[in-house]
């Protein structure tokens, strides 16, 4: 019988803790009774028994201390070992038990409950070894208690496969493809299987308690009664190994053929016919053309055979129990196994990792550290992925992947070309960010060179322009003067915004940061955008709070944000329009804004005007001009203050570009309250 080892670990467990107590009761009288030397003998036979008893065996008094315990006490409790000493009291190596195997106050709770006596065999207790401990408590006629704890982990494990093994055999009833059902001896159904009822069309509540005849079409069913294991047995007509063929009856009266197994299972005196079903149906009708693609099926396995035998992808798989189980020949030969040697059965997880271990040379790490640290961490973690290096050069990606049941498949994939090209990737980036480098470098020092004579250009002229030396002659000659002045300090202007991009792209962007009070830093934008607005028509105005915290940054920087922002609103309004620059605080931080009603930007050209030297329009005819810097500029001195700029706009009607500084750089924001 499946639970007879159980029946008799139970049948000892109980006979051990008789004869304890047997000892302990007699220790009692005879300690109690005026002879010493009895007392003394038993208190010797007491220990001894306690050293050669297979269980542990413990004893407390009535104030729950403990007296005594044997050695095998000690070892099923061994990580409160070195802390079962005599006078130890029972709630605290309780305490400290549950301390170091991390179990919940819920389990020290029952532990506790009635001195521990209430829950001592309640539950089954299993450790972090996975060890399982059943536990017996007695009490003392002196109040006290005896505890004996015996391994229980063979039958739990038994009691947990059984489970599993049941859970699987109801899995296989109810997922199989094939009817089953189960009758006694008299031919009553007892079960009926999802699929038998798909085949017959009958439910499971409409067949069970119910004749099988009512299944079967068969002129001999009325053999029935004492009969029916003869019947099962000898009545249908051999149809091949794989049982008998029989004619089915199904609920709407068609009549179907069927192939049908019939098992006999002994439970004690009762019998059980356990009967497989396949409809043939199909079988028959597809027998023949079965027949005549013979040879083409048998070309198409081949072929697919084949297939796998050459797939590029190699593939091993591990059981539950982490044993090999299958290794295609892409693996073998990906990874340089020897092939005579490493076969399913023959291997587990550990020593085949082991073995890709002494196999790995990644660059620049010690190969075993690396595949050794991966072979724990594919037991806890099976979906990874990782790299390895054979050594013949080959780089393969290593996928691992669970599989019911506790399996995992390794699957290997040669991606030594795929990282031969990211190399070549990652070398021209380098190359294109040293290029890059090498041009802003070159924008920053062709900047200052053209600088040089563009001053000279510039003051000559103005001294011309304002006539220092004497009148110019003719007098045509002053309106080349004011165009030779004012296209020079266009082109400086531009080198300007060329030098500060090229420095904000290169990272060399240096702040000069102090308190900065930005209404005075707006209101000197609005002041030098005062005379471009109103040649265009347009309104410029100020929103400001009454008062406002100053800001930490730099107020070049800062005074030059607000000047590319305004005179980009200027630029792109419209006469008649309004452009407004405004600060507030806050908490999302400290905040300017710059709205405008002009010609506004589609989503796509809000994306092209954040890159370097690119406008909206893009055409060769546009309206307005500029080189394109003054947004990518703006940003980029923002991003050097750790701020954002973000623009909102909509064509034709206007843009509102929001700069935020964080709330770290606002200084005094009690000054600021109101504003909040």
């Amino acid at each position: 019988m499946p639970f007879a080892g159980l029946e008799t670990a139970l049948a000892g467990m109980a006979v051990g803790a008789a004869a304890t107590l047997l000892a302990m009761r007699r220790w009692r009288r005879l300690g109690s009774s005026a002879d010493g030397s009895y007392a003394l003998e038993s208190q010797r036979q007491l220990l001894e028994a306690l050293g050669n008893s297979r269980d542990g065996v413990a004893l407390y008094d009535k104030t729950n201390r403990l007296i005594t315990c044997n050695e095998r006490y000690r070892q099923l409790l061994s990580p409160i070992k070195e802390s079962l000493v005599p006078g130890a009291r029972f709630e605290d190596l309780m305490a400290e038990l549950a301390n170091l195997e991390h179990m919940d106050a819920a389990w020290l709770g029952r532990k506790l409950s009635g001195g521990g006596l209430t829950d001592a065999t309640a539950s089954d207790d299993k450790f972090r070894d996975g060890q399982w401990i059943t536990v017996n408590a007695y009490a003392t006629l002196d109040g006290g208690q005896l505890r004996i704890l015996r391994d229980i982990t063979q039958r739990k494990q038994a009691q947990i496969s059984l489970e599993d093994t049941v859970s699987w055999l109801k899995g296989v009833m109810d997922t199989v493809v094939d009817g089953i059902v189960t009758i006694d001896e008299t031919g009553t159904v007892l079960s009926f299987n999802p699929a038998a009822e798909k085949l017959f069309g009958w439910s499971a509540d409409q067949v069970v308690g119910r004749h099988v005849g009512m299944l079967i079409s068969d002129p001999r069913q009325d053999g029935r009664g004492a009969g029916f294991p003869a019947y099962l047995a000898n009545g249908f007509p051999e149809a091949g190994p794989g049982g008998r063929e029989v004619e089915g009856l199904r609920r709407n009266g068609t009549r179907f053929p069927m192939e049908l197994a019939v098992a006999e299972m002994h439970q004690g005196d009762m019998l059980t016919f356990i009967g497989v079903i396949r409809d043939v149906s199909e079988r028959r009708k597809n027998e023949l053309a079965l027949l005549d693609s013979k040879n083409r099926l048998s070309l198409q396995a081949d072929r697919l055979q084949g297939i796998i035998d050459n797939m590029p992808q190699g593939v091993a798989v591990f059981a539950s129990d982490d044993a090999l189980i299958a290794l295609n020949e892409s693996a073998v030969r990906m990874l340089g196994l020897p092939q005579a040697e490493i076969t399913p059965g023959t291997i587990d997880i550990s020593l085949f990792m082991a073995l890709l271990a002494a196999n790995d040379t990644p660059p620049g790490r010690h190969s075993a550290q690396l595949t050794a640290d991966l072979a724990e961490s594919v037991r806890e973690r099976p979906e990874m992925v990782f790299e390895h290096f054979a050594p013949s050069g080959l780089i393969m990606e290593v996928r691992s992947s669970s599989m019911p049941g506790g399996g995992l498949i390794l699957s290997f994939t040669d991606v030594t070309d795929r990282k031969r090209v990211e190399q070549t990737l990652r070398e021209a980036k380098d190359e294109a960010e040293r290029g890059n480098r090498a041009k802003n470098t070159f924008l920053a020092n062709i900047s200052h060179e053209l600088r040089t004579p563009l001053n000279a250009i510039i003051g000559f002229s103005e001294m011309m322009k304002h006539e220092i030396f004497g009148p110019l002659e003719p007098a045509s000659y002053r309106t080349y003067v004011d165009d030779i002045h004012e296209s020079g300090m266009h082109l400086l202007e531009l080198i300007n915004d060329i030098l500060d991009m090229s420095k904000a792209e290169a990272g060399m962007t240096d702040l000069m940061e102090a308190a900065v009070h930005v209404p005075d830093l707006v209101r000197g934008a609005i002041r030098l955008l005062t005379r471009r607005a109103e040649n265009a028509g347009i309104t410029l105005s100020e929103d400001l709070p009454p008062t406002l915290p100053l800001l930490l940054a730099d107020e070049r920087r800062l005074r030059q944000v607000i000047l590319n922002l305004g005179s980009n609103a200027v630029k792109f309004t419209d006469d008649g329009g309004a452009v407004t620059i405004g600060a507030k605080v806050t908490e999302a931080g400290f905040i300017i804004t710059v709205a405008d009603t002009g010609i506004g930007m589609t989503p796509e050209e809000l994306l092209r005007v954040m890159e370097p030297f690119v406008q909206a329009d893009t055409r060769l005819s546009r309206k307005y001009e500029g080189s394109g810097l003054g947004l990518p500029l703006a940003k980029a001195l923002i991003c050097a203050h750790g701020g954002t700029l973000h623009l909102d706009s909509q064509p034709g009607r206007g843009t509102v570009a929001t700069v935020t500084f964080p709330p770290s750089r606002i200084i005094d924001r009690d000054a600021a309250g109101a504003d909040i």
